[in-house]
């Protein structure tokens, strides 16, 4: 192990604690996750970090984990370790790494529709303008498990990267396919044109209630903003609507539960 880094000024911890910042991690392409659990979840998806600081007590407590990570391990005092942890109640374990392969940016979304890189028709979901981190990365964490191949989301969602992205995708992230689009619209348009139903959550006059909507692998839904919802563009794009049936005086759901629901009920018909 290094030797152990009891500068707070330290050029490195520098560097890194500049990571907390959006426009840090956009120039340097790196990004940092805290905590045993993201740490063995990026582990187990073949992400290998950069740089692990990790406190002489969690690395006692977590030494064959810390070992198998396989980045640069850096041995830092608490009071350093401070310094570059978002954490209220840190495990005292930081990976910084860079970018992931499979969260992807695309200025267009034209030839989205016919990726060679799936086999069959991969089944898909759709999201716009989420921009709160916590219900983005609950989504993320919610694809995952419903076996969405492909999370399309707009280019004004939620930063990936935010911590607090990262932690509600409770490492998820590490694994799904995420697909940023500059314009969701495009996408529903081109989606259509390869064969898909695409269906906006709405609560207009026009929606069918989900229980009476046909849904599959060539069924794709898009979730809107937690405030405004979608916009008159996204929708007239799309096949239709549906709005998840609920008890009178219920207006909404959360953004995250309702993705839950619709992509509960593609899986089941699956």
């Amino acid at each position: 192990m290094d030797n152990i880094i009891t500068s707070r000024n330290n050029p490195l911890i520098r560097d890194i604690a500049r990571l907390s910042e959006k426009k840090f991690r956009e120039s340097s392409g790196m990004f940092i996750f805290e905590g045993f659990k993201l740490a063995e979840e990026a582990h187990n998806a073949g992400i290998v970090p950069e740089y692990m600081f990790v406190t002489e007590s969690a690395y006692e407590m977590k030494q064959g984990l810390v070992n198998s990570l396989g980045g640069r391990l850096v041995k830092v005092t608490p009071e350093v370790y401070d310094r570059i942890s978002e954490e209220k109640s840190p495990q005292g374990l930081l990976c910084a790494a860079k970018h992931l392969d499979n969260l992807h940016k695309k200025a267009t979304i034209y030839s989205i529709a016919g990726n060679t890189t799936f086999e069959g028709s991969p089944v898909r979901f759709l999201l716009s303008s989420i921009r709160d981190p916590g219900n983005l990365g609950t989504m993320i964490r919610t694809a995952a498990a419903f076996g969405v191949d492909e999370l399309l989301i707009s280019s004004d969602c939620a930063e990936l990267y935010n911590p607090k992205t990262l932690r509600a995708s409770m490492g998820a992230i590490f694994r799904q396919r995420v697909t940023i689009c500059e314009d969701i619209a495009q996408a529903v348009k081109a989606l259509r044109e390869s064969g898909y139903n695409i269906y906006a959550a709405t609560l207009n006059d026009s929606a069918v209630s989900l229980m009476d909507a046909r849904t599959g692998r060539d069924t794709c839904f898009v979730i809107g903003n937690e405030g405004h919802g979608l916009s008159e563009e996204v929708i007239r794009a799309c096949t239709g609507s549906v709005k998840i049936p609920m008890e009178a005086g219920s207006e909404s759901l959360n953004a995250a539960a309702a993705a839950a629901i619709l992509m509960w009920e593609s899986y089941r018909n699956r």
